[in-house]
């Protein structure tokens, strides 16, 4: 009877230890953030892979970490084929980075008058939106003042809102649109000109 006591005891121990690690290992893939930590975590650049512009100072840094370190290798595949390839002078056109999971759009397109842009949001898709040569207006829009004008159909809903705070584009940060970032592309800033836009796409995981 002892024998068989220890023995479940036993088993017991090395069932707890078996959770254990597989909790300590999910930890380990998909940390929490607090907002402090991730702040921390986005300016120490380590996800850059040679790329010089840094988040716009808004972005949601939590997300940005979460969703780095869920998928990881396939963020930093972006980021280097950002720092190695010449952004101004490459031609227009749609890049693959891995399939259907992550592809960059380069195009050289006009800003128009803000009353001929849409509110939109994604789910399927996060957006990077980066302007390397012209200035672009983003208008930044709170969930809370937004209303669905739109049926969703992927990878995009539209959307009226109450208010719109517009930020002006700079060579030196990016943009990173989360599923819960409403916001407002190609709006001219001072004057309507033609911006080399840099859009990639890169999958959310939940």
């Amino acid at each position: 009877m002892k024998n068989k006591s220890f023995s479940r005891r036993l088993l017991s121990v090395g069932l707890l230890f078996v959770l254990c690690a597989f909790l300590s290992n999910a930890l380990a893939e998909n940390p929490s953030w607090n907002k402090k930590e991730a702040k921390k975590w986005c300016k120490t650049k380590e996800w850059a892979n040679g790329f010089a512009p840094v988040p716009y100072k808004a972005t949601n840094c939590v997300e940005f970490a979460t969703q780095y370190h869920k998928n990881k290798e396939l963020w930093d595949k972006m980021f280097r084929w950002l720092a190695q390839n010449d952004l101004l002078t490459m031609p227009e056109g749609t890049y693959e980075i891995d399939g259907k999971r992550c592809f960059i759009k380069v195009s050289d397109s006009k800003t128009r008058d803000a009353s001929k842009s849409q509110i939109e949001s994604h789910r399927q898709y996060i957006d990077f939106q980066y302007v390397a040569r012209g200035t672009e207006r983003f208008g930044l829009i709170n969930p809370k003042d937004a209303t669905p004008i739109s049926e969703y159909k992927p990878d995009v809903i539209h959307y009226k809102a109450k208010k719109i705070k517009f930020v002006d584009s700079r060579p030196d940060f990016f943009f990173l649109f989360f599923p819960q970032n409403y916001h407002l592309a190609m709006v001219k800033a001072k004057k309507e000109e033609v911006v080399r836009l840099i859009v990639a796409k890169i999958e959310y995981l939940p």
